[in-house]
Protein backbone atom coordinates (compact mmCIF):
# COMPACT_ATOMS: atom_id res chain seq x y z
CA UNK A 1 0.00 0.00 0.00
CA UNK A 2 1.01 3.76 -0.81
CA UNK A 3 -0.67 6.34 0.89
CA UNK A 4 1.61 9.07 0.80
CA UNK A 5 0.52 12.81 2.40
CA UNK A 6 1.72 14.17 -0.95
CA UNK A 7 0.62 13.97 -4.42
CA UNK A 8 -0.25 10.33 -5.85
CA UNK A 9 0.45 9.24 -9.35
CA UNK A 10 -2.94 8.42 -10.44
CA UNK A 11 -5.20 10.62 -8.00
CA UNK A 12 -8.22 12.27 -9.81
CA UNK A 13 -8.67 16.05 -9.21
CA UNK A 14 -12.19 16.97 -7.18
CA UNK A 15 -13.33 20.23 -5.62
CA UNK A 16 -13.30 21.28 -2.42
CA UNK A 17 -16.06 20.35 -0.13
CA UNK A 18 -19.30 22.24 -1.03
CA UNK A 19 -19.63 24.06 2.38
CA UNK A 20 -16.03 26.26 1.75
CA UNK A 21 -16.13 29.83 1.49
CA UNK A 22 -14.54 30.76 -1.76
CA UNK A 23 -10.73 31.19 -1.28
CA UNK A 24 -10.44 34.66 -1.97
CA UNK A 25 -13.22 35.55 0.26
CA UNK A 26 -11.82 34.12 3.38
CA UNK A 27 -8.49 35.50 2.72
CA UNK A 28 -10.58 38.70 2.62
CA UNK A 29 -12.52 37.79 5.90
CA UNK A 30 -9.45 36.77 7.42
CA UNK A 31 -7.55 39.37 6.70
CA UNK A 32 -10.05 42.07 8.17
CA UNK A 33 -10.70 39.98 11.28
CA UNK A 34 -6.46 40.13 11.94
CA UNK A 35 -6.85 43.96 11.68
CA UNK A 36 -10.04 44.50 13.64
CA UNK A 37 -7.93 42.30 16.39
CA UNK A 38 -5.29 45.03 16.11
CA UNK A 39 -7.12 48.38 16.00
CA UNK A 40 -9.05 46.59 19.09
CA UNK A 41 -5.70 46.48 21.29
CA UNK A 42 -4.28 49.27 20.01
CA UNK A 43 -7.03 51.56 20.42
CA UNK A 44 -6.48 50.81 24.27
CA UNK A 45 -3.34 52.08 24.62
CA UNK A 46 -3.47 55.62 22.17
CA UNK A 47 -5.99 57.92 21.28
CA UNK A 48 -6.98 58.46 17.48
CA UNK A 49 -4.32 61.30 16.72
CA UNK A 50 -1.21 58.81 17.69
CA UNK A 51 0.51 58.01 14.63
CA UNK A 52 0.57 54.04 15.49
CA UNK A 53 -3.12 54.18 15.86
CA UNK A 54 -4.00 55.59 12.33
CA UNK A 55 -1.40 53.44 10.95
CA UNK A 56 -3.38 50.60 12.10
CA UNK A 57 -7.04 52.58 11.15
CA UNK A 58 -5.58 52.97 7.93
CA UNK A 59 -4.66 49.00 7.53
CA UNK A 60 -8.23 48.17 9.04
CA UNK A 61 -10.05 50.95 6.57
CA UNK A 62 -8.54 49.29 3.20
CA UNK A 63 -9.35 45.55 5.02
CA UNK A 64 -13.51 46.44 5.36
CA UNK A 65 -13.49 48.43 2.23
CA UNK A 66 -12.15 45.41 -0.09
CA UNK A 67 -14.37 43.41 1.17
CA UNK A 68 -17.23 46.07 0.94
CA UNK A 69 -16.03 46.93 -2.65
CA UNK A 70 -16.15 43.00 -3.41
CA UNK A 71 -19.38 42.50 -1.97
CA UNK A 72 -21.56 45.50 -1.35
CA UNK A 73 -21.74 45.32 2.00
CA UNK A 74 -19.96 43.70 5.25
CA UNK A 75 -21.89 41.83 7.20
CA UNK A 76 -20.08 39.84 11.06
CA UNK A 77 -21.79 37.81 12.64
CA UNK A 78 -21.42 35.45 16.05
CA UNK A 79 -22.62 32.68 16.69
CA UNK A 80 -21.63 30.58 19.45
CA UNK A 81 -17.93 30.59 18.92
CA UNK A 82 -17.82 31.11 15.23
CA UNK A 83 -17.62 34.23 13.16
CA UNK A 84 -20.14 34.24 10.52
CA UNK A 85 -18.85 36.49 7.29
CA UNK A 86 -21.95 37.83 5.27
CA UNK A 87 -23.65 34.86 6.34
CA UNK A 88 -21.22 31.94 5.81
CA UNK A 89 -19.16 30.99 8.36
CA UNK A 90 -15.62 32.11 8.65
CA UNK A 91 -12.45 29.36 8.85
CA UNK A 92 -9.49 30.84 10.55
CA UNK A 93 -6.45 29.35 9.60
CA UNK A 94 -3.40 28.69 12.31
CA UNK A 95 -2.36 32.09 12.21
CA UNK A 96 -5.58 33.66 12.42
CA UNK A 97 -6.81 31.23 16.13
CA UNK A 98 -5.45 34.54 18.36
CA UNK A 99 -7.32 37.05 16.55
CA UNK A 100 -10.65 35.41 15.62
CA UNK A 101 -10.39 33.97 19.61
CA UNK A 102 -9.64 37.96 20.36
CA UNK A 103 -12.65 39.25 18.55
CA UNK A 104 -14.86 36.64 19.61
CA UNK A 105 -14.17 37.12 23.41
CA UNK A 106 -13.94 40.34 23.35
CA UNK A 107 -17.60 40.58 21.42
CA UNK A 108 -19.32 38.64 23.36
CA UNK A 109 -18.03 40.19 26.80
CA UNK A 110 -20.37 43.18 25.76
CA UNK A 111 -22.95 41.24 24.17
CA UNK A 112 -22.25 42.51 20.53
CA UNK A 113 -23.72 39.53 18.61
CA UNK A 114 -23.21 41.67 15.16
CA UNK A 115 -22.48 44.58 12.92
CA UNK A 116 -22.89 45.45 9.34
CA UNK A 117 -21.36 48.18 7.10
CA UNK A 118 -23.40 48.76 4.31
CA UNK A 119 -21.18 51.37 2.59
CA UNK A 120 -17.44 52.65 2.29
CA UNK A 121 -16.42 53.43 5.27
CA UNK A 122 -13.61 56.19 6.19
CA UNK A 123 -11.27 57.17 8.73
CA UNK A 124 -13.84 59.26 10.99
CA UNK A 125 -16.32 56.26 10.99
CA UNK A 126 -14.23 53.45 11.73
CA UNK A 127 -12.62 55.68 15.00
CA UNK A 128 -16.44 56.44 16.60
CA UNK A 129 -16.87 52.52 16.21
CA UNK A 130 -13.55 51.77 17.36
CA UNK A 131 -14.08 53.98 20.36
CA UNK A 132 -17.69 53.89 21.46
CA UNK A 133 -17.17 50.03 21.19
CA UNK A 134 -14.32 50.34 23.83
CA UNK A 135 -16.66 52.69 25.88
CA UNK A 136 -19.22 50.23 26.30
CA UNK A 137 -19.63 48.25 29.70
CA UNK A 138 -19.18 44.47 29.49
CA UNK A 139 -22.85 42.18 29.92
CA UNK A 140 -25.08 45.42 29.56
CA UNK A 141 -27.81 43.63 27.15
CA UNK A 142 -28.70 47.16 25.97
CA UNK A 143 -25.18 47.76 24.19
CA UNK A 144 -25.91 46.91 20.69
CA UNK A 145 -29.42 49.59 20.87
CA UNK A 146 -26.65 51.85 23.27
CA UNK A 147 -23.78 51.59 20.19
CA UNK A 148 -26.36 51.86 17.10
CA UNK A 149 -27.92 55.16 18.95
CA UNK A 150 -24.47 56.84 19.10
CA UNK A 151 -23.44 55.88 15.74
CA UNK A 152 -26.54 57.58 14.55
CA UNK A 153 -26.25 60.75 16.71
CA UNK A 154 -22.43 61.40 15.06
CA UNK A 155 -24.20 61.04 11.81
CA UNK A 156 -23.48 57.32 11.20
CA UNK A 157 -26.77 55.46 9.71
CA UNK A 158 -24.86 52.97 7.42
CA UNK A 159 -23.75 50.79 10.19
CA UNK A 160 -25.63 48.52 12.63
CA UNK A 161 -24.70 46.60 15.56
CA UNK A 162 -27.36 43.78 16.77
CA UNK A 163 -27.05 42.25 19.76
CA UNK A 164 -25.52 38.89 21.19
CA UNK A 165 -27.68 35.89 19.94
CA UNK A 166 -28.15 33.17 22.86
CA UNK A 167 -28.70 30.64 20.31
CA UNK A 168 -29.38 27.80 22.96
CA UNK A 169 -30.00 27.21 26.30
CA UNK A 170 -27.67 27.11 29.22
CA UNK A 171 -27.96 23.54 29.37
CA UNK A 172 -27.63 22.72 26.13
CA UNK A 173 -24.16 24.33 26.64
CA UNK A 174 -22.99 22.63 29.16
CA UNK A 175 -23.98 19.14 27.47
CA UNK A 176 -20.82 19.02 25.89
CA UNK A 177 -18.38 18.48 29.02
CA UNK A 178 -14.93 19.77 30.15
CA UNK A 179 -15.38 22.81 28.10
CA UNK A 180 -11.89 24.35 29.99
CA UNK A 181 -9.90 21.26 28.81
CA UNK A 182 -11.11 21.93 25.10
CA UNK A 183 -10.19 25.41 24.59
CA UNK A 184 -7.00 24.90 26.09
CA UNK A 185 -7.11 21.86 23.83
CA UNK A 186 -7.77 23.95 20.65
CA UNK A 187 -5.12 26.93 21.86
CA UNK A 188 -2.11 24.19 22.12
CA UNK A 189 -3.73 23.09 18.52
CA UNK A 190 -3.34 25.83 16.74
CA UNK A 191 -0.86 27.39 18.39
CA UNK A 192 1.27 24.39 17.45
CA UNK A 193 0.74 24.64 13.81
CA UNK A 194 1.41 28.27 13.43
CA UNK A 195 4.72 27.18 15.55
CA UNK A 196 5.53 23.99 12.96
CA UNK A 197 4.85 27.13 10.01
CA UNK A 198 7.29 29.34 11.67
CA UNK A 199 9.95 26.24 11.76
CA UNK A 200 9.41 24.85 7.98
CA UNK A 201 9.39 29.07 6.86
CA UNK A 202 13.04 29.21 8.96
CA UNK A 203 14.70 26.31 7.95
CA UNK A 204 13.37 26.95 3.93
CA UNK A 205 15.54 30.23 5.11
CA UNK A 206 18.53 28.45 6.27
CA UNK A 207 17.83 30.19 9.74
CA UNK A 208 17.93 28.12 12.96
CA UNK A 209 14.17 27.06 14.05
CA UNK A 210 13.03 27.69 17.62
CA UNK A 211 12.50 24.20 18.84
CA UNK A 212 12.21 24.58 22.32
CA UNK A 213 8.97 26.16 22.19
CA UNK A 214 7.82 23.12 20.24
CA UNK A 215 8.55 20.54 22.77
CA UNK A 216 6.78 23.10 24.87
CA UNK A 217 3.74 22.24 22.65
CA UNK A 218 4.03 18.67 22.41
CA UNK A 219 4.63 18.17 26.36
CA UNK A 220 0.99 20.36 26.78
CA UNK A 221 -0.18 17.95 24.62
CA UNK A 222 0.54 14.81 26.53
CA UNK A 223 -0.55 16.15 29.57
CA UNK A 224 -4.37 17.07 27.50
CA UNK A 225 -3.88 13.55 26.52
CA UNK A 226 -3.88 12.27 29.90
CA UNK A 227 -6.79 14.11 31.12
CA UNK A 228 -9.25 13.57 28.15
CA UNK A 229 -7.26 12.16 24.78
CA UNK A 230 -10.74 12.44 22.60
CA UNK A 231 -10.78 16.20 22.72
CA UNK A 232 -7.29 16.12 20.84
CA UNK A 233 -8.68 13.69 19.05
CA UNK A 234 -11.40 15.31 17.99
CA UNK A 235 -9.60 18.12 16.69
CA UNK A 236 -7.86 15.87 14.27
CA UNK A 237 -11.13 16.32 12.35
CA UNK A 238 -10.16 19.96 11.49
CA UNK A 239 -8.70 19.47 7.72
CA UNK A 240 -7.21 22.71 6.99
CA UNK A 241 -6.04 22.61 3.69
CA UNK A 242 -4.74 25.99 2.96
CA UNK A 243 -2.79 25.03 6.03
CA UNK A 244 -2.18 21.22 5.13
CA UNK A 245 2.05 20.66 5.54
CA UNK A 246 1.35 22.02 9.19
CA UNK A 247 -2.20 20.76 9.98
CA UNK A 248 -1.33 17.04 8.80
CA UNK A 249 1.63 16.73 11.27
CA UNK A 250 -0.02 18.53 14.21
CA UNK A 251 -2.79 15.47 13.52
CA UNK A 252 -0.50 12.80 13.07
CA UNK A 253 1.95 13.65 16.08
CA UNK A 254 -1.57 13.69 18.27
CA UNK A 255 -2.84 10.23 16.65
CA UNK A 256 1.07 8.96 17.26
CA UNK A 257 0.84 10.22 20.92
CA UNK A 258 -2.41 8.47 21.51
CA UNK A 259 -0.81 5.09 20.31
CA UNK A 260 1.99 5.78 22.93
CA UNK A 261 -0.28 6.59 25.59
CA UNK A 262 -1.65 2.66 24.61
CA UNK A 263 1.61 1.37 24.89
CA UNK A 264 2.49 2.55 27.92
CA UNK A 265 5.17 5.00 27.09
CA UNK A 266 7.32 7.49 29.64
CA UNK A 267 6.53 10.75 29.15
CA UNK A 268 10.48 11.40 28.19
CA UNK A 269 9.17 9.16 25.76
CA UNK A 270 6.15 10.28 24.65
CA UNK A 271 7.87 14.16 24.18
CA UNK A 272 10.85 12.31 21.55
CA UNK A 273 7.20 10.38 19.59
CA UNK A 274 5.60 13.74 19.43
CA UNK A 275 8.84 15.99 18.29
CA UNK A 276 9.39 13.07 15.73
CA UNK A 277 5.86 12.81 14.34
CA UNK A 278 6.04 16.92 14.10
CA UNK A 279 8.92 16.19 12.43
CA UNK A 280 8.36 13.27 10.08
CA UNK A 281 7.58 15.42 6.61
CA UNK A 282 10.36 18.30 7.46
CA UNK A 283 12.38 16.77 4.59
CA UNK A 284 9.56 18.13 2.24
CA UNK A 285 10.73 21.82 3.21
CA UNK A 286 13.80 20.96 0.65
CA UNK A 287 11.87 19.90 -2.30
CA UNK A 288 10.52 22.32 -4.67
CA UNK A 289 7.25 23.95 -4.16
CA UNK A 290 5.81 23.18 -7.06
CA UNK A 291 6.45 19.37 -6.41
CA UNK A 292 5.34 19.68 -3.10
CA UNK A 293 1.90 22.03 -4.31
CA UNK A 294 1.26 20.10 -7.51
CA UNK A 295 -2.68 19.68 -8.25
CA UNK A 296 -2.62 16.56 -10.30
CA UNK A 297 0.10 13.29 -10.18
CA UNK A 298 3.57 13.03 -9.87
CA UNK A 299 5.99 12.44 -13.10
CA UNK A 300 8.27 10.05 -12.78
CA UNK A 301 11.45 12.38 -11.72
CA UNK A 302 9.36 14.11 -9.42
CA UNK A 303 8.32 10.78 -7.54
CA UNK A 304 11.88 9.95 -7.20
CA UNK A 305 12.32 13.59 -5.51
CA UNK A 306 9.37 13.58 -3.51
CA UNK A 307 10.44 9.72 -2.22
CA UNK A 308 13.67 11.46 -1.09
CA UNK A 309 12.04 12.97 1.47
CA UNK A 310 12.60 10.48 4.89
CA UNK A 311 16.49 11.09 4.03
CA UNK A 312 16.41 15.23 3.94
CA UNK A 313 14.36 14.94 7.15
CA UNK A 314 17.38 12.89 8.16
CA UNK A 315 19.42 15.38 7.51
CA UNK A 316 17.57 18.37 8.61
CA UNK A 317 16.96 16.78 11.81
CA UNK A 318 20.82 16.13 12.68
CA UNK A 319 21.32 19.73 12.28
CA UNK A 320 18.89 21.35 14.47
CA UNK A 321 21.43 22.02 17.24
CA UNK A 322 18.51 23.51 19.55
CA UNK A 323 17.59 19.90 19.72
CA UNK A 324 20.40 19.09 21.84
CA UNK A 325 21.57 15.39 21.80
CA UNK A 326 19.07 13.45 19.74
CA UNK A 327 17.58 10.35 20.55
CA UNK A 328 18.45 8.39 18.00
CA UNK A 329 14.75 6.93 17.86
CA UNK A 330 13.82 9.98 16.53
CA UNK A 331 16.44 10.12 13.18
CA UNK A 332 15.24 6.41 12.85
CA UNK A 333 11.42 6.81 12.80
CA UNK A 334 11.91 9.58 10.79
CA UNK A 335 13.56 7.56 8.14
CA UNK A 336 11.40 4.47 8.37
CA UNK A 337 7.83 5.84 8.38
CA UNK A 338 7.59 5.04 4.43
CA UNK A 339 9.01 1.91 4.81
CA UNK A 340 7.09 -1.72 4.62
CA UNK A 341 6.78 -4.70 6.57
CA UNK A 342 7.78 -6.36 3.09
CA UNK A 343 10.88 -4.13 2.27
CA UNK A 344 8.73 -2.08 0.14
CA UNK A 345 8.40 1.36 0.55
CA UNK A 346 11.44 3.95 0.62
CA UNK A 347 14.02 5.14 0.85
CA UNK A 348 15.08 1.66 -1.10
CA UNK A 349 17.45 -0.10 1.25
CA UNK A 350 20.17 -2.79 0.01
CA UNK A 351 18.31 -5.51 1.84
CA UNK A 352 15.44 -5.73 4.53
CA UNK A 353 15.71 -3.85 7.99
CA UNK A 354 13.09 -4.11 10.74
CA UNK A 355 10.92 -1.03 10.91
CA UNK A 356 11.30 0.96 14.19
CA UNK A 357 8.59 1.32 16.70
CA UNK A 358 8.67 4.70 16.13
CA UNK A 359 8.80 4.62 12.33
CA UNK A 360 5.68 2.01 12.85
CA UNK A 361 3.51 4.44 14.91
CA UNK A 362 4.08 7.28 13.09
CA UNK A 363 3.51 5.63 9.52
CA UNK A 364 0.02 4.27 11.20
CA UNK A 365 -0.94 7.60 11.70
CA UNK A 366 0.54 9.27 8.77
CA UNK A 367 -1.96 6.85 6.39
CA UNK A 368 -4.60 7.81 8.66
CA UNK A 369 -4.47 10.88 8.47
CA UNK A 370 -3.71 11.40 4.86
CA UNK A 371 -6.30 9.36 3.91
CA UNK A 372 -8.89 11.18 5.71
CA UNK A 373 -7.96 14.48 4.58
CA UNK A 374 -9.45 16.07 1.35
CA UNK A 375 -6.86 17.50 -1.26
CA UNK A 376 -6.73 19.17 -4.34
CA UNK A 377 -6.58 16.21 -6.04
CA UNK A 378 -8.72 14.23 -3.90
CA UNK A 379 -11.74 14.07 -2.39
CA UNK A 380 -11.08 12.52 1.56
CA UNK A 381 -12.14 8.99 2.16
CA UNK A 382 -14.63 8.85 5.46
CA UNK A 383 -13.18 7.34 8.69
CA UNK A 384 -14.83 3.51 8.10
CA UNK A 385 -13.41 3.81 4.89
CA UNK A 386 -9.38 4.48 6.07
CA UNK A 387 -9.54 2.01 8.34
CA UNK A 388 -11.33 -0.58 6.77
CA UNK A 389 -8.59 -0.32 3.34
CA UNK A 390 -5.78 -0.45 6.21
CA UNK A 391 -7.10 -3.49 7.65
CA UNK A 392 -6.80 -4.97 4.37
CA UNK A 393 -3.23 -4.00 4.39
CA UNK A 394 -2.20 -5.27 7.94
CA UNK A 395 0.79 -7.07 8.08
CA UNK A 396 2.12 -6.46 4.80
CA UNK A 397 2.26 -2.71 5.24
CA UNK A 398 1.41 -1.94 8.31
CA UNK A 399 1.39 -2.91 11.78
CA UNK A 400 -1.14 -5.09 13.22
CA UNK A 401 -1.46 -4.90 16.85
CA UNK A 402 -0.39 -0.69 15.92
CA UNK A 403 -3.55 -0.92 13.55
CA UNK A 404 -6.04 -2.51 16.32
CA UNK A 405 -4.78 -0.01 19.08
CA UNK A 406 -5.35 2.34 16.74
CA UNK A 407 -9.19 1.54 16.00
CA UNK A 408 -9.51 0.85 19.89
CA UNK A 409 -8.80 4.72 20.03
CA UNK A 410 -10.91 5.93 17.83
CA UNK A 411 -13.56 3.39 18.41
CA UNK A 412 -15.66 0.72 15.49
CA UNK A 413 -17.48 4.36 14.21
CA UNK A 414 -14.26 6.55 14.23
CA UNK A 415 -14.68 10.00 16.33
CA UNK A 416 -15.75 12.20 13.46
CA UNK A 417 -17.88 9.40 11.59
CA UNK A 418 -21.07 11.13 10.61
CA UNK A 419 -23.63 8.58 11.11
CA UNK A 420 -27.55 7.84 10.63
CA UNK A 421 -29.56 6.37 13.83
CA UNK A 422 -32.49 4.51 13.72
CA UNK A 423 -34.76 7.39 15.02
CA UNK A 424 -33.93 9.06 11.67
CA UNK A 425 -31.49 11.44 13.18
CA UNK A 426 -27.99 12.50 11.85
CA UNK A 427 -24.93 12.31 14.36
CA UNK A 428 -21.52 12.86 14.89
CA UNK A 429 -19.29 10.39 16.70
CA UNK A 430 -17.84 12.21 19.43
CA UNK A 431 -16.58 9.97 21.73
CA UNK A 432 -16.08 5.50 22.25
CA UNK A 433 -17.30 4.25 24.78
CA UNK A 434 -14.94 3.74 27.48
CA UNK A 435 -16.44 0.14 28.27
CA UNK A 436 -15.09 -2.26 25.33
CA UNK A 437 -18.13 -3.86 25.51
CA UNK A 438 -20.14 -1.07 23.84
CA UNK A 439 -17.49 0.01 20.86
CA UNK A 440 -21.00 -0.02 18.60
CA UNK A 441 -22.24 2.45 21.13
CA UNK A 442 -20.26 5.62 21.44
CA UNK A 443 -21.09 8.91 22.09
CA UNK A 444 -22.45 10.88 19.52
CA UNK A 445 -23.34 15.00 18.61
CA UNK A 446 -26.61 15.27 17.76
CA UNK A 447 -27.53 17.17 14.35
CA UNK A 448 -30.68 19.62 14.51
CA UNK A 449 -31.50 23.09 14.72
CA UNK A 450 -33.71 25.18 16.90
CA UNK A 451 -36.00 27.49 16.41
CA UNK A 452 -34.17 29.86 14.40
CA UNK A 453 -32.38 27.63 11.92
CA UNK A 454 -29.22 27.53 14.16
CA UNK A 455 -26.99 24.67 14.98
CA UNK A 456 -27.51 22.70 18.10
CA UNK A 457 -24.92 20.27 20.01
CA UNK A 458 -26.80 18.02 22.24
CA UNK A 459 -24.71 15.45 23.15
CA UNK A 460 -26.17 11.80 23.06
CA UNK A 461 -25.37 8.65 24.71
CA UNK A 462 -26.16 5.14 22.62
CA UNK A 463 -26.21 3.51 25.97
CA UNK A 464 -29.51 4.80 27.31
CA UNK A 465 -32.47 2.75 27.27
CA UNK A 466 -35.89 3.63 27.35
CA UNK A 467 -36.50 2.53 31.03
CA UNK A 468 -35.80 -1.36 29.73
CA UNK A 469 -33.63 -3.01 27.64
CA UNK A 470 -34.23 -1.38 24.71
CA UNK A 471 -32.09 1.17 23.61
CA UNK A 472 -33.20 4.74 22.75
CA UNK A 473 -30.83 5.36 19.48
CA UNK A 474 -28.28 3.09 17.79
CA UNK A 475 -26.59 3.31 14.57
CA UNK A 476 -27.70 2.27 11.42
CA UNK A 477 -24.77 3.17 9.12
CA UNK A 478 -22.11 5.91 8.26
CA UNK A 479 -22.54 8.44 5.79
CA UNK A 480 -20.04 10.18 3.58
CA UNK A 481 -20.70 14.08 5.07
CA UNK A 482 -19.44 15.39 1.94
CA UNK A 483 -22.58 14.36 0.36
CA UNK A 484 -24.80 16.43 2.95
CA UNK A 485 -22.60 19.05 3.16
CA UNK A 486 -22.01 19.17 6.80
CA UNK A 487 -18.21 20.13 8.03
CA UNK A 488 -17.10 17.70 10.93
CA UNK A 489 -14.56 20.35 12.05
CA UNK A 490 -16.99 22.64 13.04
CA UNK A 491 -18.71 20.39 15.88
CA UNK A 492 -15.49 20.27 17.65
CA UNK A 493 -14.51 23.48 17.62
Amino acid sequence: MEFDSSPGESQGVSKAPPEAMSADLTKLGSHLISKIHVLMRVSLIYDAKNETFRQFSQESLQAVNALIQKERMVSLKILKNEIFLNEERLRYSADGFTSFKYVLTHWKKKLIGGVTFRELVDERVLNEFIFIFNSLEDGKEDNAARFTKRLADCGIDFVTVTPLEKSVSEEEDTSLEREDNREVAKKVFFETIGTVKDMITQIEGKQYPGVRKLKRLVQKTIHLAVEDESILLGLTTIKNYDEYTYNHSVNVSIYALALGRRLGFSRQMLTELGLTALFHDVGKSKIPKEVLNKPAGLDDEEWVLMKKHPLMGVETILNLKQLGEINPRMVIGIFDHHLKGDASGYPRLFRKKEISLFGRIIQIADVYDAMTTPRVYRKPWTPEQALAFMLRDRGKHLDPTLLKILIGLVGIFPIGSLVLLNTGELGIVFKPNADSKWMDRPQVILISRDQKGDVKKELADLTATNGGSQFKRTIVKTLDPNQYHIDIAKYFL
